[in-house]
């Protein structure tokens, strides 16, 4: 199974990579907001776009990696 990458657009951002949208939103409304958010299936060319100025002490590999996570996250959090 391979990792998509899902981007919420309501009250609180986020960018999340998972193996299904329902997978992705069950893990932002465990960790970023309870509510129910807009949320879109994007690239991995347009998620690496969005992740890549943030990068800091995170790697390519953290990216690439086979584990459901948030790449990125509202700030005001």
């Amino acid at each position: 199974m391979t990792l998509k990458f899902y981007e919420f657009t309501g009250e609180y951002y986020a960018l999340i990579k998972a193996y299904s949208k329902e997978e992705a939103v069950e893990y932002y409304q465990e960790n970023v907001c309870d509510t129910n958010s807009p949320v879109i299936q994007v690239t991995m060319q347009y998620a690496w776009q969005k992740f890549k100025p943030s990068l800091g002490e995170v790697t390519i590999e953290d990216f690439v990696e086979n584990e459901v996570e948030i790449l990125l996250i509202d700030p005001n959090l």
